[in-house]
């Protein structure tokens, strides 16, 4: 027997089997009866606490031995009680006053988190209850305007009423024309024209043939007149259309659209020759630019040959685009085969992309100024 040996855990003396006759450890255990890297305490907090234990079953040796054990552990009993050692970590079971419970580090993070969640769902209930109470009665009485409650979305069935809308392009217009003037009668076909320079101020009567289709364009930026019509089979004939010098009229379409006037102002009608004397062609798939290519100005737009839609692209002074006008010309119409006064300023584009399409600018006979950006620009 190696009676200097110790216990390696609380350095109790051992008895003839290795086991500890004061905290009961059996110290024949090898480290092959041990995991490597492998403890009890994983999955704990690295500051919980060891709960002390005694050796109380059966040491495995005969039946004197065990008396041994016995009577040694009542000895050693006794020189427990009278052995303090301070700070001591281990305790008798039997002393302790309290059992120790395993922390788990992910369970209590999983209750904190639940705990959260909880909150917070209560905490957006509680803003919805408020927002669907409070809101709705305010909101209400601010559209009705008044101090009393108002029903909020409390009939979904609305019974709306439009009234039919008469657009009146003349709404804004500060000046009438006069009642006096002559009797004037003029036939019209595609292109631009000037009131005061191409036909007189007045008040006209625009009639169509009954067949071919017409689109009729009136635009008087000094008195805010803006309209569009249709000439049709349907519509044979548009009354009370007011022409102010200045204005610009635009026509479109197969044929001639006649206007008449009992007050026409002749006698206030005014042009200027125009300046420019040469054609320009324009081939097919060609494009030409105003400026650079050809001089800028006022042109007849006709179809040498072929058909097609030639578009023409009107920039600012900067490079702005301001728009672009679509034509439609064809050699196989009297009427459709030249565009008439078409204002080309400086930088504008014509693009003729059809294949079949030669064209030919012909200077237009008279001229309402040279200022030909102002034709397409506000002041």
């Amino acid at each position: 027997m190696l009676f200097g040996e110790r216990c390696s855990l609380c350095g109790g003396r051992l008895d003839s089997h290795r086991v500890c006759t004061e905290c009961g450890l059996d110290n024949n255990k090898s480290e092959k009866h041990y995991h490597v890297n492998r403890s009890s305490c994983d999955g704990q907090p690295l500051t919980h606490v060891h709960g002390s234990r005694y050796y109380s079953g059966n040491t495995g040796g005969s039946p004197q031995t065990q008396a041994r054990a016995a009577q040694s552990g009542g000895t050693a009993g006794q020189t427990e009680a009278r052995r303090s050692v301070p700070g001591q970590a281990v305790e008798r079971e039997g002393r302790r006053k309290k059992k120790e419970r395993t922390y788990n580090t992910y369970i209590e993070e999983e209750k904190r988190r639940r705990k959260s969640r909880v909150g917070k769902a209560v905490v957006f209930v509680v803003v919805i209850i408020l927002l669907v109470s409070v809101v709705p009665p305010i909101l209400s009485q601010f559209l009705s305007g008044s101090g009393q409650e108002a029903p909020f979305f409390e009939d979904y069935d609305y019974d709306y009423t439009y009234e039919d809308y008469e657009y009146d392009p003349y709404a804004y217009v500060t000046r009438e024309l006069s009642a006096d003037g002559e009797t004037y009668s003029e036939q019209l076909a595609q292109g631009n024209y000037i009131v005061g320079t191409h036909i007189p101020e007045g008040t006209y009567i625009v009639e169509g043939d009954g067949e071919s289709f017409f689109s009729l364009t009136v635009e008087d930026k000094e008195n805010s007149i803006y309209m569009y019509e249709s000439v049709d089979e349907e519509t044979v004939k548009v009354e009370d259309v007011r022409l102010y010098a200045g204005a610009e009229v635009s026509v479109s379409g197969e044929g001639y659209l006649r206007f008449s006037a009992d007050n026409a102002q002749t006698g206030q009608m005014s042009s200027q020759p125009n300046p420019l004397t040469e054609s320009v062609r324009i081939g097919a798939e060609e494009t030409m630019t105003a400026g650079g290519d050809f001089p800028a100005g006022v042109y007849d737009v006709k179809a040498v040959s072929g058909y097609g839609s030639p578009d023409i692209t009107i920039y600012d002074t900067d490079g702005t685009e301001l728009t672009t006008v679509y034509l439609w010309i064809s050699d196989s119409s009297d009427t459709e085969n030249v565009y008439r006064n078409m204002i080309l300023p400086q930088g504008a584009v014509i693009a003729n992309m059809d294949e079949a399409l030669e064209l030919e600018l012909i200077p237009s006979e008279t001229i309402a100024s040279e200022d030909y950006l102002s034709y397409y620009t506000y002041d």
